[in-house]
């Protein structure tokens, strides 16, 4: 019975110190290149609004005509719609502009800067980098 609880004590010790690392890592900007902005403009082909993250998804043409599928993030429901975002702002086939932070690897997923639909521009996560903070 003491080894029983020595083991249960043991495993639970490691799962409170393992908890820490693993947020830290979820939310970890190294994944992005938070030095750069790129702007592109695409057909949305999904809005998913959940936690942790809100994800859109769309379709992008590439200089030679290919259709690349994009993924970009934003934070969770609570925080955008404090940002004036909402779970029916994008419907399939809206037509988006998206100022995002990309993936440093290359592959077509971002963080979402600001996006601009129907006329309206609304704040992503951040600021858009080199961009003037307004701060002296």
């Amino acid at each position: 019975m003491k080894n029983k609880c020595g083991v249960i004590s043991l495993l639970v010790t490691l799962g409170l110190l393992a908890a820490p690392v693993a947020l830290l890592a979820h939310h970890g900007g190294a994944f992005y290149d938070e030095t750069k902005v790129v702007m592109v403009k695409g057909v949305v082909t999904d809005w998913v609004w959940s936690n942790p993250h809100c994800l859109l998804n769309f379709d992008v043409k590439d200089d030679k005509g290919n259709t690349v599928h994009w993924t970009a993030e934003v934070s969770n429901p609570p925080d955008m719609v404090a940002r004036g975002w909402s779970r029916k702002m994008f419907k399939m086939g809206d037509d988006v502009t998206i100022s995002m932070v990309v993936a440093k690897n290359g592959e077509p997923v971002g963080r979402i800067a600001r996006v601009v639909i129907n006329g309206k521009t609304f704040e992503g996560m951040g600021r858009v980098p080199g961009e003037a903070t307004g701060k002296q």
